[in-house]
């Protein structure tokens, strides 16, 4: 046993008095200290922290240590042991549980062997002990000779007892020592063991041995010697010391066995151990062995490096891995594992999630194979763990990405000839409200109709948005100021039962945004934050700036936060990851889209922000836009005092290859006076000008057969280069860029449009051309 450091004792005091005052001082408590004093076995009182109480004269002498250096300190530090060793094991039962216990231990600081007692008390341990190194040699000795009678199969060997340094000589060999060495009994009685020894024995090893017989004491040696034939052998020797009845050495009793096989598999396995050792830290994967005899696990050093464990973190057993799954995959892992290795297979692979040592939750592939002995029971298992948390969020990405291109795919196709028909459909609503402003029960029809098309155009506008082909107008965009605006706005929508609260914290950077798009998304959120409080709660719209780093698919950079959080019913992980579903809503049948978050992502990602969410069943729900910074200086409007429509007096080419709608825009532009020619293709308007025919303004549609509007446009300003041009389109697609954003030089009226929109678009175009004339 090796114990222990050191500590302090009382002041002024000496060790002796301060074990007298640990066990009372004075009457029967001076009797008790005086009998402790005395007593032929060694006494030490610890208290529950290890600390020394009290130590007597015995106890100094076989600890070697004088009271007053160990009083006041931790046994374990002035003899310093491991938890695992039978003497802190067995003290640290006894104050557990209240009760005693005895053993005995090798006490290496002095070369003894001691019997060992110990005794609950007072929250601490009270320990006899006793030096029995004589009566262990003894026994140790009677044992050897019964195991050299019972092992036939070992080599046993006599020697006379001395003298030990110059090798004493042999009185007795067995059969087996022939048979291992190939020397007769007549070829080596009255010899010394050194005829066995060679250039490779190993002189240390047998000095340590002759060291320890000296004392009296058996010893263990592991050394090469040399058959007859000069084969070198791998001898295992236990040789102990037979004493007389007055204690006194006569002869040494030699157990040996042949070891060379066990010596060489020691070899190849510890070659093959650090070879594997070597492979498994130049891998990437996290290697783990796993007995499963004893339940032990080793793991590489990836354990560390990839998931945060180190060695101080993990307990030695399977528990450090099982207590790191996330407990809905726990069971089924489990279960898939002991089912390979209780149904006899060889391979196990499984796919879960793994916690890392800071908290978070890695998706992990991991593969292991079942060593097996030769009945077939399951003695090891060795695989290795992958962290393919990126490599599952890039495939997300992937999955998401192909969503938004399918339902890009399908939004195209409709929101061309759908737009054109609510342009109809808002334009006549419109008229048709004005002429009946007199008839309250048509006007109202009127007005239906109206509302209808507007929400047909709102959802062919979320289905543009989310599928990110919704053409953007970016501007330096003052968030803060946005937000505040929506104020009353919010609080009409939301109802009395919501609190509201918009902060900002600091200066607010501008965001690079378009705007329009930006108000539609937080009315989005914040409709999703109310229904998610049925009851009421509390809204806080918040914004800030962040500098973020690179993430998967993102730039670095400086961002500006718009986050909606909610005290509401939260969202679980499964309706979290699916949230930016296109038509995926929670709501009841009737009551939502499904395209409202997914509008927002869609619109969010084209101006080339980010978008998180956070939430938590009965806790609520934080969604966070990152907008990206603006470096421009904000542009300034100017505010529109009369909201008529404006009207002129230019001649209009209008080119639309829909017959129904290139009537009723044609009306609508006569009825702002305007003086039209209409055109029903591209080829059809180029006639038109390269005859000669002068207009103040080309307005065309996009989208058409044969001839786009872009390309129409192109042809006409070799005819007519100043010429303006106005573009429509329900589908703006064809007029993005690479970013998703209107082409330069382009100005774009996006279907379906009221007459307002048209009239001040119209006069915008105009106005600026009229400038460029000037200029």
């Amino acid at each position: 046993m090796q114990f222990f450091r050191e500590g302090r004792t009382g002041k002024g005091m000496s060790g002796a008095d301060e074990s007298k005052a640990a066990i009372g001082g004075d009457g029967l408590a001076g009797q008790l200290y005086a009998s402790l004093e005395s007593m032929p076995d060694a006494f030490i009182l610890l208290d529950a922290g290890w600390r020394f109480t009290y130590v007597n004269a015995q106890a100094e002498v076989l600890l070697q240590r004088g009271r007053s250096e160990l009083l006041g300190r931790i046994i374990w530090e002035e003899f310093p042991e491991r938890p695992e060793r039978i003497a802190r094991r067995e003290f640290t039962r006894v104050i557990e549980t209240g009760g005693s216990t005895t053993f005995e231990l090798d006490f290496q600081p002095t070369g003894i062997r001691l019997e060992v007692r110990a005794f609950s008390s007072q929250g601490g341990v009270a320990i006899y002990f006793r030096d029995i190194t004589e009566r262990h040699g003894t026994q140790e000795t009677m044992r050897l000779l019964q195991s050299a009678i019972s092992r036939l199969k070992d080599v046993v060997i006599i020697t006379q007892a001395g003298p030990i340094a110059d090798g004493p000589p042999i009185v007795f060999v067995n059969e087996a020592f022939t048979t291992m060495t190939g020397y007769t009994p007549v070829e080596v009685l009255g010899k010394t063991l050194r005829f066995l020894h060679g250039p490779k024995t190993d002189p240390g090893e047998l000095m340590r041995g002759r060291d320890l017989l000296m004392r009296g004491r058996s010893a263990r040696t592991e050394i090469i010697n040399y058959t007859k034939d000069g084969r070198e052998i791998w001898v295992e020797g236990e040789m102990s010391p037979l004493l007389n009845d007055d204690g006194v050495v006569t002869h040494i009793v030699v157990v040996a066995r042949d070891i060379t096989e066990r010596k060489h598999a020691d070899f190849l396995l510890k070659e093959s151990t650090e070879r594997f050792r070597i492979v498994a830290q130049a891998t990437a994967d996290v290697v783990w062995d796993w007995n499963l005899v004893d339940d032990t696990m080793w793991w590489s050093d990836g354990m560390r490096s990839v998931f945060g464990y180190g060695p101080e973190q993990r307990s030695p057993t399977s528990e450090s891995w099982t207590m790191a799954l996330h407990p809905d995959d726990q069971a089924r892992v489990l279960a898939g594992i002991h089912a390979v290795i209780d149904g006899g297979g060889e391979i196990w692979a499984d796919e879960y999630r793994f916690f890392r040592a800071d908290g978070s939750c890695a998706q992990v592939t991991d593969r292991g194979s079942v060593i097996r002995d030769q009945e077939g029971r399951p003695m090891r298992m060795v695989g290795s763990m992958v962290d393919v948390t990126a490599q599952r969020e890039l495939e997300a990405q992937l999955r998401q990405s192909q969503r938004l291109e399918a339902v890009g795919q399908l939004t195209g196709g409709v929101a061309h000839d759908f737009n054109n028909l609510l342009t109809v459909i808002l334009s006549n609503a419109e008229l048709l409200e004005t002429s009946l402003a007199g008839n309250d029960q048509l006007h109202m029809l009127a007005e239906m109709t109206r509302l209808a098309a507007e929400r047909g155009a709102e959802l062919t506008s979320r289905l543009l948005s989310f599928s990110r082909r919704q053409a953007l107008d970016p501007q330096p965009v003052d968030v803060r100021a946005l937000a505040n605006s929506m104020d009353q706005l919010l609080r009409r929508a939301l109802g009395e039962q919501v609190e509201i609260r918009i902060v900002s914290n600091g200066d607010v950077w501008d965001a690079l945004i378009d705007a329009l798009q930006l108000e539609s998304a937080l009315l989005n959120l914040c409709i999703n934050a109310r229904d998610a409080m049925p009851g009421g709660g509390t809204l806080t719209v918040e914004v800030s700036n962040v500098a973020l780093d690179a993430e998967a698919g993102s730039p670095a950079g400086d961002f500006v936060i718009l986050s909606v959080c909610d005290t509401g019913a939260g969202m679980d992980e499964n309706t979290r990851a699916r949230v930016f579903e296109p038509f995926f809503t929670t709501k009841e049948v009737g009551k939502g889209s499904g395209l409202g978050l997914s509008m927002v992502y869609g619109f969010i990602t084209q101006s080339k922000g980010r978008i998180a969410i956070e939430s938590e069943l009965g806790k609520g729900t934080c969604v966070k836009l990152y907008l990206p910074r603006s470096r421009e200086a904000r542009r300034t409007e100017g505010v529109v005092v009369n909201e008529a429509a404006a009207t002129g007096r230019e001649r209009i080419l209008l080119v639309e290859d829909d017959d129904l709608l290139r009537a009723q825009v044609g009306g609508e532009l006569q009825n702002l006076g305007y003086r039209v020619v209409s055109a029903r293709s591209g080829a059809e308007a180029l006639y038109m000008l390269r005859e000669g025919e002068v207009f103040d303004l080309l307005f065309t549609d996009v989208v058409m057969a044969g001839m786009s509007g872009s390309q129409l446009s192109a042809l006409a300003h070799e005819i007519a280069p100043d010429m303006p041009v106005l573009y429509t389109s329900g589908h703006p697609e064809t007029m993005m860029d690479d970013e998703g954003y209107l082409a330069p030089g382009v100005t774009l009226l996006r279907k379906p449009y009221r007459r307002r929109e048209l009239a001040a678009k119209l006069r915008d175009v105009l106005g600026a051309a009229a400038l460029r004339r000037e200029g």
